[in-house]
C-alpha cells in the first residue's frame, strides 16, 4: 500500500505539465525557501547531506554548491532521478553528488551516515510517516540536523476541498504544525526552529492562477496540445484553497530538528 501511494504521487509530479506549472521546485517558495530552510546549517566542508524526495535535484544541487557538501538525493521516481543527474551534470557538481531511487520509510544507508537530512513538501505524502521519521533519525549522525518544510493543516479542512485537492496536491494527509513536532519527537529528534511560511503558499496559489490563465490561452490556440486538464475546475480549487489559507486552516511551515544537542546549526530566524 505504501509503495502504491508513493508511486501515484511520484507519477503525478513526473508529468510534464505539472513540472511546467510548478517549475524546478515542487513546493511553495521555490528555491528561495529551500535556501532559508538550510540557511542555519553550519556544516564542515565535505559534510554528507541526504535530500529525501529530492525531485529533479534543485535543492540537492543548491546544497552541494552553496554549502560545499556531498549530497545524496533519493526519490521514488526513476524519471526524477534521471533529471536530477542531468541537472547536477549541467551545474558541474556531479562529482559531489549521487542519486538513487528508493522509499523514505526504508532508507538504504548505514546508521549515522549524514550530518543533515532535508525533506521538502513530502512528509505529508508518506503513508507511514512514523517509519520515515525513524529512518531520518537513524541515518543522522549524533548532533545531526533534520530540515523539513511541508503543508500543515491547523484545523479540519473542508471535506469537499480535500476530495478535490487530493487529485492535485498532498493536503489530504498533512499534519498540524504540532503534529510534525510530535512525529519527529517520537523518533528522538528535538525541535530547534520553526518558521511559518504561509505567505509562500499564498504566492504559489497566485502564481498558479497566472499560469492557469496562460495554459487556457495555450489550449485555445493549440500551443499546449496534450494537456488534458479541466482548467475551470483547477481555478475553482485554487480560489477555495486561497480562502482556506487566508483563514489559517492551512499553512506551510519549515522546521529544523536535531539528533541530540545540535552540532551543525546556528539559528538565523526567530523561532515561532
Amino acid at each position: 500500500m505504501a509503495d502504491v501511494a508513493a508511486a501515484c504521487c511520484a507519477q503525478f509530479y513526473e508529468l510534464d505539465y505539472v513540472q511546467l506549472f510548478l517549475g524546478d521546485s515542487f513546493h511553495p517558495g521555490g528555491l528561495p525557501l529551500s535556501r532559508r530552510l538550510v540557511s542555519g546549517l553550519e556544516l564542515p566542508l565535505g559534510a554528507r547531506v541526504l535530500d529525501v524526495a529530492c525531485g529533479t535535484g534543485t535543492t540537492a544541487v543548491m546544497v552541494a554548491k552553496d554549502l560545499g557538501a556531498r549530497v545524496t538525493g533519493l526519490d521514488f521516481s526513476e524519471k526524477n532521478i534521471t533529471r536530477a543527474r542531468e541537472r547536477a551534470t549541467k551545474q558541474r557538481v556531479m562529482d559531489q553528488m549521487e542519486f538513487t531511487s528508493g522509499a523514505a520509510d526504508a532508507l538504504p544507508y548505514e546508521d549515522g551516515t549524514f550530518h543533515a537530512v532535508v525533506c521538502e513538501c513530502a512528509v505529508s505524502t508518506f503513508v507511514d510517516k512514523a517509519a520515515a521519521a525513524q529512518q531520518f533519525a537513524r541515518v543522522l549522525a549524533p548532533g545531526g540536523m533534520l530540515c523539513v518544510s511541508d503543508m500543515a493543516a491547523e484545523r479540519v479542512l473542508p471535506a469537499d476541498l480535500v476530495e478535490r485537492a487530493g487529485r492535485w496536491t498532498c493536503v489530504a494527509d498533512a499534519l498540524s504544525g504540532a503534529g510534525y513536532v510530535q512525529l519527529f519527537a517520537a523518533a528522538g529528534l528535538t525541535l530547534v526552529e520553526h518558521v511559518d511560511e504561509r505567505d509562500a503558499l499564498l504566492r504559489l496559489v497566485s502564481d498558479l492562477k497566472r499560469k492557469l490563465l496562460l495554459a487556457g490561452v495555450g489550449q485555445l490556440t493549440g500551443t499546449m496540445p496534450g494537456m488534458n486538464l479541466d482548467l475551470m475546475e483547477i481555478k475553482n480549487l485554487l480560489n477555495d484553497a486561497k480562502a482556506v489559507v487566508e483563514s489559517g486552516a492551512l499553512t506551510y511551515g519549515r522546521w529544523v530538528f536535531s539528533k541530540g544537542a545540535p552540532r551543525y546549526f546556528q539559528p538565523v530566524a526567530v523561532a515561532s
